[in-house]
């Protein structure tokens, strides 16, 4: 039973948001997702100027997903094991070599590869958010997963900025600008963040920790939350995938067809928004909003933005379901993360991290395909209707499901627990 009141005593001991250590992540993660935001507005078009259809679309992006769907629980054990640096080195490297490949490749074939090899790097997150939980507490996780999902949305837009500058150049200009930035990536990773934990350090921590993901599924809230989890991510996935096919087949912007350019106008957008979300609206909810509440409101927005999108014939209703999406999506990763994070031993953050990430990846599988597949009927009402469907079904579950609660209340109780 969770109360509101809490002995002053037990909250004491609890550490401040040490800046300085999250300050590496926070940058070494912005400039990997501006290298990944580089490629991403121009990829749906370098793709059908040989010749990809919208299925063909959907599978380049799922094989990315695949690959992160089987290296992020990876990822995450090995940065349990060896610690987060060393795995966020690794993965950057490879994502800069899967980009040089991506840059020159002759086929759709050596495209599917090269996005292959970049998913495997994309599960690094893990070992970010792994980085996160171990240099903070559980009182202010909500506050450093917003720092991390921050250095992604400002990763978007300089990454999108860049893509929209230099595309005009040629579509792969985009993509070596990508690759300059994961090395940019490497070096902040390299030269300022630490080893963060290894189990070899957490030895003398007490055996009931050492527990797997499914010993950890036990809890009804952990189980919950990652199928609530995945009806958003699906839905997200069947939306973003997709987005830029929609609005190429339908939409006129300033008078010419919806084109590369406007798509990295879009994600700068979405970027800023992240930020600003971030920033200032993250924290106030959470003051006054249960996490079952806020994920409510995640669910709300999110559906008004595809149903928004999906009937959307001028700009400002085009930007109205951007920002409802965007605010969404901001809100939603480190909610996730946080309530995720207190129901986790801390030896385990890791693993849990990245196995509930190459579950979120499945999702990215599924929800591209089946998106691609619909569009290449032209089904437009039936690719949002699904969309739209399942954020009520992730809506019903959340209401009727997850526990009520004070909004910090479940992160202090963890508090205590550690």
């Amino acid at each position: 039973m969770i109360t509101n009141a809490l002995p002053e005593e037990a909250l004491s001991g609890a550490k401040t948001l040490d800046w300085r250590l999250i300050l590496p992540v926070f940058v070494g993660v912005s400039m990997y997702a501006a290298g990944m935001a580089a490629v991403m507005p121009v990829l749906p078009f370098y793709v059908r100027e040989m010749g990809g259809s919208p299925l063909v679309v959907g599978m380049v992006i799922a094989a990315e997903a695949l690959s992160q769907f089987v290296s992020a629980p990876v990822l995450g054990q090995l940065s349990d094991r060896f610690g987060r640096k060393r795995i966020l080195l690794a993965s950057q490297a490879v994502a800069a070599v899967s980009l040089l490949l991506l840059a020159g490749a002759p086929t759709i074939f050596v495209i599917l590869l090269a996005r292959a090899l970049f998913g495997m790097t994309a599960g690094n997150l893990s070992a970010a958010a792994a980085y996160v939980a171990d240099h903070s507490d559980a009182r202010n996780r909500r506050q450093a997963f917003g720092i991390l999902t921050g250095g992604v949305g400002v990763g978007g837009m300089v990454g999108a900025g860049l893509s929209g500058l230099l595309s005009d150049m040629s579509l792969t200009v985009p993509i070596y600008a990508g690759v300059a930035l994961m090395l940019f990536s490497m070096v902040v990773t390299y030269c300022w963040m630490d080893g963060g934990q290894t189990i070899a350090r957490l030895e003398a921590q007490t055996d009931h920790e050492k527990m797997s993901f499914r010993v950890i599924l036990e809890s009804p809230v952990i189980r919950i939350l990652l199928i609530v989890m995945l009806c958003h991510f699906f839905a997200y996935g069947m939306y973003t995938s997709q987005m830029p096919v929609f609005l190429a087949d339908t939409f006129v912007w300033n008078g010419h067809a919806f084109g590369h350019r406007e798509l990295s106008y879009i994600m700068m957008a979405d970027g800023a928004i992240n930020v600003l979300v971030q920033l200032f609206l993250l924290g106030w909810l959470g003051k006054y909003f249960t996490e079952r509440t806020l994920i409510v409101v995640i669910f709300a927005l999110a559906g008004a933005g595809f149903l928004t999108a999906g009937l959307a014939t001028t700009i400002p209703f085009l930007v109205i379901a951007i920002v409802c999406v965007s605010v969404g999506d901001a809100l939603a990763k480190p909610t996730y993360l946080a309530a995720m994070s207190v129901h986790v031993p801390a030896r385990r953050q890791g693993v849990v991290f990245g196995a509930s990430q190459a579950l979120l990846a499945l999702m990215d599988v599924v929800s591209p395909v089946l998106g691609g597949f619909i569009l290449g009927y032209a089904l437009y009402g039936v690719w949002i209707g699904i969309a739209v469907a399942v954020a009520l079904v992730g809506t019903v579950l959340t209401i009727t499901r997850l526990p009520t609660g004070a909004p910090s209340t479940m992160a202090q109780c963890a508090a205590i627990r550690e």
